[in-house]
């Protein structure tokens, strides 16, 4: 008896292990998709004239961010409050925007606010940057989890090399960012999420190393004019490379979970026999 409920709950282990990062990737991919697809509906929606009073009270929301001092914290250390009465014409508890990053192959909702609670359902633009509108004299920086409950969200960050391209997207305007460099830093160094003169920058945002919250890795993007058709096929291939290398993770989780299957059918089997 003892040695057939061990068989047992070895096989359902195994069963566990072998079918939860394709069942949790699957469905965190599926709840993406339909909130980014709710959001472009809502913008197709929308008025002209609202979106462009929208767009102006942002860019004026954003110089005033290279007049004023505003407090910025490491949205994974201490839970950032929006500041609503600098930001009232926008609902905190809505999409903001998305960001497409081709090379890893994640498309991911933008919230206002890097909190917990938005951290938790995609990327959290840091209190105190820009808002990812683009324009001159501005630095959004937009933190991610490296990875949250089965998605993998900033999993691969680290992949990003000097020159790989990323989306921007804000109420039906697509901006394009270039990765200029990265640097790793201390959670307490907010000094480098600060404006640059002159510069139009999202820098993104996560920790470092993987399963550790020791240091912050930042990827630097600087914002580019680019033909979509030259860079289709570039993105192609380095999606597909980055689906190869998915794939080898998970054969690697899944063999481990058939290992502890086979064990557990191997135990129930000697049992009957």
């Amino acid at each position: 008896m003892r040695r057939g409920l061990i068989s047992l709950i070895l096989f359902l282990t195994g069963l566990s292990l072998f079918l939860y990062p394709l069942v949790a990737n699957y469905i965190n991919n599926y709840v993406y998709k339909t909130r980014v697809i709710r959001y472009e509906k809502m913008v197709d929606n929308l008025k002209v004239e609202d979106v462009n009073e929208k767009f102006r009270k942002m860019e004026i929301y954003n110089r005033l961010l290279g007049k004023t001092t505003f407090k910025m914290n490491d949205p994974f250390v201490h839970d950032t409050e929006v500041d609503n009465e600098q930001l009232d014409f926008i609902n905190k508890n809505e999409m903001f925007g998305t960001i497409s990053i081709p090379k890893i192959n994640e498309e991911l909702p933008i919230y206002l606010g890097a909190n917990q609670e938005n951290l938790s359902k995609g990327i959290g633009q840091i209190e105190g940057t820009s808002l990812p509108i683009g324009g001159k004299d501005t630095h959004t920086v937009l933190a991610g989890h490296r990875g949250y409950h089965g998605a993998k969200m900033f999993r691969h960050l680290d992949q990003l090399d000097d020159g790989d391209i990323f989306y921007v997207n804000v109420l039906g305007e697509q901006l394009v960012y270039k990765v200029s460099g990265r640097e790793i830093i201390n959670p307490n160094q907010v000094e480098k999420l600060s404006v640059t003169k002159g510069q139009d920058r999202v820098t993104l945002l996560t920790c470092e190393p993987y399963t550790s919250s020791k240091y912050r890795l930042l990827i630097y993007g600087e914002r580019v004019e680019i033909n979509q058709n030259e860079h289709d096929y570039k993105s192609v291939v380095e999606v597909r490379g980055h689906e190869t290398r998915d794939l080898f993770e998970k054969l690697a989780f899944g063999i481990v979970g058939l290992i502890i299957i086979c064990i557990g059918l191997y135990g129930l089997l000697k049992k009957k026999n």
